[in-house]
């Protein structure tokens, strides 16, 4: 009996020493903790059903919580900035839920800090100190969705070490229409209507006045042509002056000579004619 108690008791002891020699590793881990070094946060983002990365889309970094030491093992998540009056349990940082409403507390005007996704689809954040951060998408990249919004720690735990430069690849949001339908435009004012002019008064004449510029009228013999004093009678042209009334100049002279010979033979006739009736009486 005794030696089967010492046995026992042998056997309780390796146990008691396999079982701490478990747990030393996590307790060191945890105790080399720097809270004094910064870190960095990588957040790439790869459509891998169609082998391309994202791009033209921006990520936006928010601090939530500082990490403490207590009792130098354990961890504990401070809220820290915007976060300070946040009543939500910092419990496991993976949950999706977590950061659903983590984002849903930031207030309007909440600082970040945003980065652009490179060619290559990836966002870096570098110089973080030692926290608890919360990354969402504020521009989705063209012909995506936004990813949901995720929380992240500097530094991470992996397999039993503190990692500080963190590697995040969230899954991609939801392929969306590359183009947007266009708006129609709204529809232009109907062109106004133009108000026709008034038609101009007639000119009354008043009887007994002639009216200004009367076309002269045809005469007979004539042909008019062109304006009023471009006349052609029988094949002349007479430029200016008053139409031509169809009479001859050569009878003038005539009638001149005839008059002054017969005025002259009258003259002679009643001379001689006195003359008689003198010797007579």
């Amino acid at each position: 009996m005794k030696y089967s108690f010492k046995k026992r008791l042998a056997a309780l002891g390796l146990a008691l020493c396999a079982l701490v020699w478990a747990v030393l590793p996590v307790s060191a881990a945890v105790s080399v903790v720097d809270t004094s070094r910064t870190g960095s946060v990588t957040v790439t983002l790869y459509d891998h059903q169609k082998d391309a990365p994202l791009r033209d889309g921006s990520l936006t970094l928010y601090k939530v919580a500082d990490v403490e030491l207590r009792y130098g093992s354990s961890m504990e998540y401070v809220y820290t900035g915007q976060f300070t009056d946040c009543d939500l349990e910092l419990g496991d940082l993976s949950d999706g839920s977590l950061a659903a409403r983590l984002e849903a507390w930031l207030p309007v005007n909440a600082e970040g800090t945003t980065c652009a996704l490179s060619q290559q689809g990836k966002a870096e954040f570098k110089d973080l100190p030692v926290g608890v951060y919360l990354v969402v998408q504020t521009k989705a990249s063209r012909g995506y969705e936004a990813i949901n919004p995720f929380v992240v720690s500097v530094p991470l735990l992996q397999d039993g070490e503190w990692v500080y430069a963190v590697d995040a690849s969230p899954k991609v949001g939801g392929v969306t229409p590359d183009k947007t339908p266009e708006q129609p435009g709204s529809p232009g004012s109907p062109t106004p209507v133009e108000t026709p002019d008034k038609p101009a008064k007639p000119s009354t004449v008043v009887p007994g006045t002639t009216p200004e510029n009367p076309a002269a009228p045809a005469v007979p013999g004539t042909e008019t042509t062109g304006t009023p004093d471009e006349t052609r009678e029988t094949g002349t042209k007479t430029p200016g002056g008053l139409p031509q009334a169809g009479q001859l100049n050569w009878p003038v002279p005539f009638l001149a000579c005839s008059g002054i010979l017969l005025f002259a033979a009258g003259w002679t006739l009643n001379r001689k004619e006195n003359g008689c009736e003198t010797e007579n009486w």
